[in-house]
């Protein structure tokens, strides 16, 4: 998610109190030393979120961004996304 017009999911997490700052710059530290492991992942394996709830922040995402699954910065696997596109339709 290059584009600085959208919306980084990091930010949406905090915005809507999911995580906090802290978190988030621990995860993105994390994220430097592993730079093909994508941040929900990261926040899932600290047990800072759990995969639920990563899932339901996502929908919500996805929802406030208007964005496809495509461009969705998130871990999740295929199952899991067209799940949650057919409940956005």
């Amino acid at each position: 998610m290059a584009n600085n017009e959208i919306h980084k999911l990091g930010e949406f997490l905090i915005e809507n109190q999911i995580i906090n700052k802290e978190q988030l710059l621990e995860a993105l530290t994390l994220q430097k030393d592993n730079p093909e492991r994508l941040i929900g992942h990261i926040l899932v394996t600290m047990g800072i979120v759990t995969k639920e709830q990563l899932i339901m922040a996502f929908e919500m995402y996805l929802v406030t961004t208007g964005l496809s699954a495509t461009h969705a910065d998130e871990w999740l696997d295929q199952d899991e996304i067209d799940t949650i596109m057919n409940k956005l339709k």
